[in-house]
């Protein structure tokens, strides 16, 4: 019974000595990888100093008005170009027939509305495009089986109005084609061929 357990130790021993020799590696390469790291962390804090002292060269220059009504305009530009490619995607899918407006709004709705400031004023830009399902958890039952029109409060103090609701047109799956069916034989061996005389 010794061999086997002199064999186990062994194998053991082979293990824990490879073990210790790649934590070894580890070891050595830990400070480089230390550094690496540092050194891009570095040029980071390099990058956003140096976009910092532009941007305070910007606001110096142009004064901090024009500056934050560049920013608006900006982010109000681009949140118009969103909302444009979601209305015409829709309008796309109410095309082909892929989707149509419905009564109330369910689980598989498409809600279109708008949503406005605590102020009343309306949030750029005017039109908001969601699914149903994508809808905060807490506003579902609110939401679910109202109609266009609906208004819920918002926990910023604005407000949410239902415009439109529409809902995926559930279309029936294409018929197969029926099979064909074999072609009827013309004599079966239970009939009499033209040939075969007739029992007496």
């Amino acid at each position: 019974m010794a061999a086997p357990q002199t064999q186990d130790t062994r194998v053991l021993a082979k293990r824990t000595g490879d073990a210790l020799d790649r934590l070894a590696q580890v070891e050595k390469t830990l400070p480089n990888i230390i550094s690496a790291v540092n050194n891009a962390f570095g040029r980071m804090d390099g990058q956003l100093n140096s976009q910092g002292e532009v941007l305070e060269a910007v606001v110096a220059l142009l004064g901090m008005d024009t500056v934050q009504a560049k920013i608006k305009e900006t982010r109000e530009a681009k949140a118009t170009a969103a909302m444009e490619q979601e209305k015409a995607a829709l309008e796309e899918l109410v095309k082909n027939g892929d989707v149509a407006l419905v009564e109330k709004i369910g689980d598989k709705a498409l809600i279109v509305g708008r949503e406005y400031n605590p102020d009343g004023t309306v949030r750029h830009p005017g039109r908001a495009q969601v699914a149903f399902q994508r809808v905060d958890v807490q506003f579902q039952p609110t939401l679910r089986d109202q109609k266009a029109g609906f208004t819920f409060d918002l926990p910023n103090g604005g407000k949410f109005e239902v415009v439109e609701v529409y809902e995926v047109v559930e279309k029936p799956e294409a018929a197969q084609p029926a099979a064909e069916a074999p072609p009827e034989a013309t004599t079966t061996a239970a009939e009499p061929s033209a040939t075969t005389p007739e029992a007496q």
